[in-house]
């Protein structure tokens, strides 16, 4: 067949979605309600089981116990992935089968659609498939784009890895290597699911074809086309978001008292709106893949389920003409279900509104100071974040050759001084006189804790200390610690937190009027038990579930390292305790907005980045 350019390819996937969008959007949004009403909650439950059948409610990695329940944790976790993997796939499956029916004007019904759907659900579940799982589980949420699901949405790299990771030139490239390799797979292999769905092919077999049959101009002209799709679905998400804004704009100024209910409701109906737009564009990306599909049948002959004269996309076979029979009742059906579901998500935000309207008293913290104007824990970076104004400034602090202090993040010298050797083999008076440099061309000389603390004294800025493992960590680090600190007259100003629950409970018993918190690189479920008054937890798992677990417990809530702008105003607007950040301008301005508004048109539009799933 000819091989059509990227306009035209958009155009055929248009006209075949465009045949039967109503029961294909229908089919898609009820798929996506389901996963989010009851299959997310459902894998939550069993990974809850699947913990306490260890004797743990969450994941405290400081603190890893294997008792004689780590069998049953084992196999409830496999079931959890299986059935993950298998609902997400039946999903695409379905919209497959569906697109492959509509591009030949045949017959649409749940009938119809299950027939060609069961084999394939069937061979989903071999060892075979296990290559999709891969594919749909960590290639298509890392890359960001492509076959999406609510279930594997969550699934990336966690900021403060890649954060880290792009503070030196070499890491850096070796990351957007990966970044790229990983694009890459994903646009080679964005033809498996469709091959596996409408042919005899196992999921290894799938992906090999897929990789066939995206070579050469076929790949650009996929990227042009879900560039073009995504760029529409920008738009009409900008669309969605004015909308539902208007209404509580209104009633912000002509009746204020009526906000909150107002802004629940309009979050409710653009939750269900924001969905139906995914399942359309979902819809629409398909359509796309099925169409190189089909235009390059020929090279499936070893694998087809029928003729290839039976899969021309514009042979009339069944024709039924556009949409189904009896549409507007259809279409009448799904607009009152989903303002039903709309009008149920609307009463769940009515507690939510008036929590997000709540003016936040979030203390933001610099990270390592500020690194826009000096290196990571350095006293010109402690200069530069006094400068932006924080609540506090946090910092490391590692133990040296000679049981003494610096401030330093890394155990090694390689990524900021280009230098083999680990701070836990040099002395104090060795290390002050390395100078580090960071990727924005500053430069300074690594400080003494005691230098570092008397500046920061000098410009009353309070502390967060974090006592990090890594140098020379003699068993009596934590009073030496504490030692110089009070002979600095600074245990009382700052506070204090850790990787490691041991040194939070010592530091605890030497000091129970120091103020102590827990860092959790992932928090589970659930926080650990812990003599620490907060927790400090990774902006990836920093949910709005495990902040309230935390205060369940009585401890207070902070977050790192938070710098993505919807993160910042999603964890300001849920008052968390405290936000770790390296832009601590954007985090105060951001405050400072939210402290000065006055109704709720500002508040709904963070709640829409929180709650709207667009694709």
């Amino acid at each position: 067949m000819h091989r059509i350019s990227p306009f035209a390819l958009l155009s055929r996937a248009w006209q075949t979605v465009r045949h039967a969008w109503l029961p294909l959007t229908s089919t898609m949004l009820g798929f996506q309600l389901l996963m989010l009403v009851v299959v997310s909650p459902l894998i939550a439950w069993l990974f809850r089981e699947a913990l306490r059948a260890n004797g743990m409610v969450g994941l405290d990695f400081s603190a890893l116990h294997f008792t004689g329940g780590i069998g049953i944790s084992l196999t409830l976790i496999v079931v959890i992935m299986l059935l993950a993997f298998w609902i997400a796939s039946l999903q695409f499956i379905v919209l497959v089968t569906m697109l492959r029916h509509a591009q030949r004007r045949e017959s649409l019904s749940a009938t119809a659609i299950w027939e060609d759907t069961r084999a394939t659900a069937r061979k989903l579940l071999r060892p075979s498939s296990f290559s999709l799982f891969c594919y749909l589980f960590f290639i298509v949420p890392l890359s960001g784009f492509g076959f999406a699901s609510v279930l594997s949405q969550g699934i990336a790299v966690p900021s403060f890895i890649s954060g880290e990771l792009l503070k030196s030139p070499m890491t850096s490239a070796i990351w957007t290597g990966f970044m790229l390799l990983v694009a890459l797979l994903n646009l080679r292999f964005s033809l498996s699911l469709p091959v596996f769905a409408l042919t005899t092919a196992t999921g290894g077999r799938s992906m090999r074809l897929s990789w066939r049959l995206t070579r050469g101009w076929a790949a650009v002209r996929v990227v042009l086309a879900v560039v073009i799709v995504l760029m529409l679905a920008g738009v009409a998400t900008v669309a969605l978001t004015a909308l539902a804004i208007a209404p509580t704009a209104i009633t912000d100024i002509a009746a204020p008292a009526a906000s909150p209910a107002v802004a629940a409701f309009s979050l409710g109906i653009a939750q269900v709106l924001g969905l139906a737009l995914t399942a359309f564009v979902l819809s629409l990306l398909g359509a796309v893949l099925l169409t190189l599909v089909s235009e390059r049948e020929d090279q499936l002959a070893a694998v087809r389920l029928e003729p290839v004269e039976a899969a021309d996309p514009l042979r009339n076979t069944r024709k039924l003409g556009p949409q189904t029979a009896r549409p507007r009742k259809q279409l009448g059906t799904l607009i009152a279900a989903a303002a039903v579901v709309a009008i149920a998500f609307g009463f769940v935000h009515l507690g939510t509104m008036q929590q997000l309207s709540q003016h936040p008293n979030t203390l933001v913290l610099g990270h390592r100071g500020f690194s826009d104007g000096g290196v990571e824990n350095t006293i010109s970076g402690l200069e530069a974040a006094v400068a932006a104004d924080p609540d506090l400034v946090e910092i490391d602090v590692m133990q040296t050759a000679d049981k003494r202090f610096v401030v330093m993040h890394d155990g090694a010298l390689d990524r900021l001084a280009g230098m083999s050797a680990k701070v836990k083999d040099l002395t104090l008076d060795e290390l002050t006189q390395i100078t580090v440099r960071d990727q924005f061309g500053h430069e300074a000389k690594i400080p003494s804790l005691e230098d570092y603390v008397r500046r920061a004294q000098q410009l009353e800025m309070p502390l967060l200390i974090e006592v990090k493992s890594g140098g020379l960590d003699t068993p009596d680090r934590v009073p030496l610690l504490v030692a110089e600190l009070d002979s600095l007259d600074a245990m009382d100003n700052n506070i204090f937190h850790t990787l490691d629950n041991p040194v939070a409970t010592e530091l605890k018993q030497l000091r129970p009027d120091a103020t102590v918190g827990y860092i959790l690189a992932f928090a589970g479920i659930d926080v650990p038990e812990t003599d620490a008054d907060f927790v400090v937890v990774e902006e990836w798992s920093a949910t709005q579930e495990i902040q309230n677990a935390a205060y369940r417990a009585g401890l207070g809530f902070f977050s790192w390292t938070v710098n993505d702008d919807a993160s910042m105003r999603d964890l300001l607007r849920r008052d968390a305790d405290g936000v770790i950040t390296d832009h601590p301008d954007v985090a105060l301005a951001a405050r400072s907005e939210m402290r000065q508004e006055t109704g709720l048109a500002g508040t709904l539009v963070d709640a829409l980045t929180r709650f709207v799933a667009v694709f």
